[in-house]
């Protein structure tokens, strides 16, 4: 199993709960998706950084799901800021 961690700048503020719920769901939808996806997790931004924690069955999976830094979602409420991928050494 492989991690990938994301790190985003989250930019701008949404008009109500309704749509940042939604845009929620959608990235978790573009993550899940994605080949070898078994589980992640996203993280409530904090002083406009967020994070995202995806866990992948191959590391070819983890390496081709993983963004680039500097990539804009095509909302414009997010930027990657940093990416590390490394294998799992335990699970609890």
């Amino acid at each position: 199993m492989h991690s990938v961690h994301v790190t985003v700048a989250v930019q701008g503020e949404f008009p109500d709960e309704a749509a940042r719920r939604a845009h929620i769901e959608q990235i978790a939808q573009e993550i899940s998706s994605s080949p070898g996806c078994l589980h992640g997790y996203l993280t409530a931004p904090i002083d406009g950084v967020g994070h995202a924690y995806t866990f992948y069955d191959t590391e070819e999976n983890a390496v081709a799901s993983a963004p680039a830094v500097g990539f804009e979602h095509d909302s414009g409420m997010a930027v990657i800021k940093d990416v590390e991928l490394a294998p799992v050494t335990a699970h609890f």
